[in-house]
């Protein structure tokens, strides 16, 4: 029988977490620049390659390495590609998984566990706001910096001659220092790996402290990287630097707060908390924690040598979440799943561990049962039965917890999706350089109910009150644009979801001598959406264009041109319209009807042009209007869409106004036939 050797399961396991973790996140390539990432665009516009070590009142932390790898981007590419951005977050957080095998098996040659911690921490649901956005890179990065740390730790504490490891370890400390201040916790996290690989250490940490050894305990290497983030900390209080803007958020419960961290160690758990509507949340995850707390108990018990594993995945979670748990205001933790990220390394190690119990190990000889180096222990287990029901047990609560997590997160980027809509249907658009854009119910932030975990928010957000349209449209479209982002209530409709909307400007009214386009997003049943209704063409736009002629007048519309096309179920119509008059009621409308050869309607789209009331819009004759309007057959409709018929009509009354053609000959059911073209 072909016995395959642990280490290249171990390889084979730490590729296919990262394989997984690509798989769930390769989605957000195609997401626009977003939310911080504008923020961090904006500052880095203020710094240079000798400036960006230094800190700046335009962020509130000092953060150099959050902001140095986007100067090397915008120099080698002249602009930040948003698929470049994305793919570092996807490949970071992939590394990170790869990463947590490779540490779990280093500890505990056991390729099982390291490969359920690494594939729980490849899809853990609250990595999602992390990897999605890479204005939060920052937090796949710096965990990325500490696993990467905490192997060359291992590796020269296992070579105590070689200074090489002891260099390279300390030139990632000085890396982190420069990337986030979660640094002092990386001491903690080396004292605890360094009890897990050589766990005949606590005795002599005892023995030397008992005995008030104060040189030999100086002398443990752990302790040098903690005084020495405990040092960082506290030159950290004399930086000159304030609060970062979108962190000024008052009010901070502590219970709030560790529920919060506790749901995020307890995830498979909480999960349940949908499924249970009428059951409060809070409860949910105290007897979530209760349990995983009463399981790790009984494997601590039954299993003595694997308590320091379990103290190791405890230890983890806890000083990550005590860190944030007290430091930050509850309405900006409870909204920001990106915090738990670092934590998620304790949870992932946990839920493997606590998987592990499971897993049937063969008979030993050893009393009490001990962790064997290649994970076989004593028969004695928690869980009863045979081998291969333990088996299978272990493989159905594995796929549970992937399952359900990769679920989740793959809900987060349908949304993300939605949310970022405008920013796709304006780069479809070919919109020309110096084009004007008015963006019309532009959403900031979209919240979709039920939550699956009960505490803290799931809401997904595309721009701040600290952000500003010109800087979204700035980073994802070519070209200098002057935008607008309005709130139109007469056009927002309350859903089951909630969201908000960037409201930014006054409504323009003032025409110049270029195009301007106007973007409206609506909020239907299944999630806003985003439509180009058009865009308005001055006389005075440059280059100045020819008087267009009138095909067809419909009294206070003039048509001057329209087309068309048929296209994957959607017909697209697209016509220009030209006002005989500056006092056009608010009820008027124009319409667009499909017909089959047989005359008969498969579809339609009524409202003003360009979406917008005339009173409002408040263009002038001389402005050429170019509405857009796009059409969906309905779903298995087999008719093939042949005629399309655009006229004017007063809503309110339902009567059409007259339409004639060049000659001033009446039209035909007072409509402009055209005919629709296929695919071009």
């Amino acid at each position: 029988m072909l016995r395959i050797s642990e280490k290249r399961l171990v390889l084979f396991s730490g590729l296919a977490v990262m394989l997984l973790a690509g798989w769930l996140y390769w989605r957000t390539l195609r997401l626009p620049l977003i939310y911080d990432t504008l923020l961090h665009i904006r500052i880095v516009g203020g710094l240079n390659f000798a400036s960006v070590w230094l800190p700046t009142e335009a962020f509130g932390f000092y953060r150099p390495m959050t902001f140095f790898p986007m100067l090397v981007i915008n120099s080698l590419f002249d602009g930040y590609p948003a698929w470049l951005l994305h793919g570092n977050n996807i490949l970071q957080h992939a590394a990170n998984a790869g990463l947590l095998v490779w540490l779990s098996w280093r500890l505990w040659p056991n390729w099982r566990r390291a490969a359920a911690a690494g594939a729980i921490f490849a899809v853990i649901p609250f990595s999602y706001q992390a990897v999605s956005i890479y204005g939060h890179n920052v937090h796949p990065a710096m965990t990325g910096l500490v696993l990467l740390g905490l192997h060359g730790y291992l590796t020269a504490v296992s070579r105590p001659t070689s200074r090489k490891w002891w260099i390279i370890t300390w030139f990632l400390f000085v890396v982190m220092v420069l990337t986030h201040e979660t640094v002092v916790l990386f001491g903690g996290f080396a004292a605890l790996v360094h009890l897990n690989y050589r766990p005949e250490a606590l005795g002599k940490w005892l023995g030397s402290l008992r005995q008030k050894a104060w040189r030999a305990l100086l002398r443990l290497p752990w302790l040098h990287f903690l005084l020495a983030g405990v040092l960082y900390l506290i030159i950290y209080q004399f930086l000159p630097i304030s609060r970062a803007p979108q962190v000024e958020v008052t009010g901070t419960s502590l219970w709030l707060n560790f529920l919060y961290l506790l749901q995020a160690a307890v995830f498979p758990l909480a999960w349940f908390a949908h499924l249970l509507p009428n059951v409060s949340g809070v409860w949910v995850t105290l007897v979530s924690g209760g349990l995983v707390v009463a399981a790790t108990g009984w494997l601590a018990w039954q299993r003595p040598n694997w308590r320091k594993p379990l103290l190791l995945a405890w230890g983890w979670w806890a000083g990550a979440s005590v860190l944030i748990g007290l430091t930050l205001p509850t309405g900006y933790l409870l909204r920001g799943p990106r915090l738990l990220y670092l934590g998620g390394v304790g949870a992932a190690l946990l839920w493997a561990l606590l998987l592990d119990g499971i897993w049937p190990q063969v008979n030993s000889t050893l009393t009490p049962p001990a962790l064997s180096l290649k994970g076989e222990g004593a028969n004695s287990l928690p869980l009863s039965g045979g081998g291969l029901g333990r088996g299978l047990v272990w493989t159905a609560v594995l796929g549970f917890i992937l399952i359900t997590s990769g679920q989740f997160v793959q809900t987060k980027l349908d949304e993300y999706e939605q949310l970022t809509q405008p920013v796709p249907v304006m780069q479809q658009a070919h919109i020309l350089n110096d084009a004007e854009i008015l963006l019309i119910n532009l959403p900031q932030w979209l919240d979709v109910p039920p939550n699956t975990y009960a505490v803290g928010v799931e809401f997904v957000t595309m721009l701040g009150d600290y952000l500003f349209v010109e800087e979204l449209t700035s980073a994802n479209l070519t070209g200098e644009h002057e935008a607008w982002a309005v709130s139109l209530p007469e056009l927002q409709s309350s859903q089951a979801y909630a969201y908000g909307i960037q409201d930014q400007h006054e409504w323009p009214t003032a025409f110049n001598d270029r195009p301007r386009h106007i973007f409206i997003t609506y909020f239907l049943a299944d999630g806003p959406e985003t439509h180009h209704t058009g865009y308005v063409l001055p006389r005075a736009a440059l280059p100045p264009i020819a008087p267009p002629n009138s095909i067809a007048q419909f009294g206070v519309y003039n048509l001057t041109e329209a087309a068309a096309e048929a296209c994957n179920g959607i017909v697209t119509v697209s016509s220009r319209w030209l006002a005989d008059d500056t006092n056009i009621p608010d009820t008027t409308s124009i319409f667009a009807q499909v017909l089959d050869a047989d005359g008969s309607l498969l579809t339609q789209a009524d409202g003003p042009p360009l979406g917008i009331r005339p009173g409002l819009l408040a263009a002038s004759p001389d402005d050429l209007l170019v509405d857009m309007r796009g059409m969906e057959l309905v779903e298995g409709e087999t008719a093939v869409p042949h005629t399309v018929l655009v006229g004017v009509y007063d809503f309110a009354s339902g009567e059409r106004s007259p339409a004639t053609d060049a000659t001033g000959q009446p039209l035909p059911d007072d409509a402009w036939r055209l005919p629709v073209a296929n695919c071009r």
